[in-house]
């Protein structure tokens, strides 16, 4: 049930140098319920006056990444200065380039981003938008969002004041194995990293933490398209100095590797010599709504895979990857799982639901979670 601030609709900003594209913006936010749109720019510099002056508290903006005058990037590192509680989703072509500046403006703060629809129809344009920014809009209510026109200045992040959990049903608690291992005998021989909204920040962190030292191959499912998968993996690459390889078909997984699923396929993994793994690329239908699938991969690992797993569960919307833990707790007596808490998520719907399931051995906060990983497969 919403409260009074929260039966207000929400104040939505959209910035963006096409005139046609603005109106679509505008279409495709007014038609969710509850949203209005009362302010327009057509540049960052002309968004940052706008903010100062406006008559209505903004508590979204739309931001357009490649702008003449000041670009997205710039105008959300000042954004993110002078209204830290303010959310900001960035709106990119699908571009290398805008890809790469994509990367970047999740890593200053950015909450989300969505890809511009390529149909060339607008009511067409119009509907992609929309189911995009659906679900974003509903996780910005429920983390309710402050509407204070000068906010306090507080951590850079887009993340705002928890949610009580819910308490773990004893029904599903009793998926569980009767006999759970424990991390200090674990040994793990493979690592499984599931993330979604809020993840590229967080991959980025735990695998900088992690370290070099680790001589474990890790698959990871970050759900994003194509170009953008390969911006984040070349992101991490240099934040970490460790290769970060998108994964390709047929590939023989080795103990060093750290391999992300690409965009737009799932990836799984097949028996490969004496205990080994290959990968294999399959372009099945969405699971979870999500392709890739956190849920494909770990069950795929669940049915070939007989060495010792640690799986992690990052920041995302939905429930994906809590039947694909569950299927590894399943088949396989020698999995762990850390699921990351939901004061330090973005969103906290995919380690929520894992949590809930009973699936959960450890739940962490996002700084301590690399270094743990790090510590078990020691």
């Amino acid at each position: 049930m919403l409260n009074k601030s929260q039966d207000r609709p929400l104040q939505v900003m959209v910035v963006d140098d096409s005139t046609l594209y603005r109106m679509i913006m505008k279409k495709s936010v007014t038609a969710i319920p509850n949203i209005e749109v009362p302010e327009f720019a057509a540049n960052g510099q002309i968004a940052l006056d706008k903010l100062a002056n406006s008559k209505v508290p903004i508590d979204v903006v739309l931001l357009d990444v490649e702008m003449p005058v000041m670009d997205g990037l710039t105008a959300l590192r000042s954004m993110r200065r002078l209204y830290p509680k303010m959310v900001v989703i960035m709106v990119s072509a699908t571009s290398r380039t805008s890809a790469t500046i994509v990367m970047e403006c999740l890593q200053v703060g950015a909450m989300e981003f969505v890809t511009k629809p390529l149909e060339k129809n607008v009511d067409l344009s119009k509907k992609a938008l929309q189911e995009a920014l659906s679900p974003i809009f509903q996780i910005i209510r429920e983390k309710k969002i402050s509407r204070s026109p000068a906010p306090s200045r507080v951590s850079r992040t887009p993340v705002q004041k928890p949610v009580a959990a819910k308490p773990i049903p004893a029904a599903k608690a009793a998926v569980q194995p009767k006999n759970k291992v424990s991390a200090s005998s674990l040994n793990p021989k493979l690592v499984l990293i599931g993330s979604s909204t809020g993840g590229p920040v967080a991959l980025n962190k735990v695998l900088v933490d992690i370290g070099s030292e680790l001589d474990i191959p890790i698959m990871i499912v970050q759900h994003m398209p194509p170009l953008f998968v390969n911006s984040l993996a070349t992101q991490i690459t240099k934040a970490t100095g460790r290769t970060v390889t998108v994964a390709e078909d047929n590939y023989i997984v080795k103990p060093n590797d750290i391999l992300i699923a690409p965009g737009g396929v799932h990836l799984t993994v097949k028996k490969h010599g004496n205990g080994g793994l290959k990968t294999q690329l399959t372009n099945t239908e969405k699971v979870q709504g999500c392709r890739p699938s956190v849920d494909v991969l770990f069950q795929s690992v669940a049915s070939t895979f007989t060495g010792p797993v640690l799986s992690v569960i990052l920041t995302g919307m939905g429930k994906d990857g809590a039947d694909g833990v569950q299927a590894l707790k399943k088949y396989n007596d020698k999995v762990y799982c850390i699921t990351q808490d939901q004061a330090s998520c973005v969103v906290y719907g995919m380690p929520r639901a894992t949590d809930e399931m009973g699936l959960s051995d450890e739940s962490k906060t996002l700084n301590a979670i690399g270094g743990r990983i790090k510590n078990i497969c020691s």
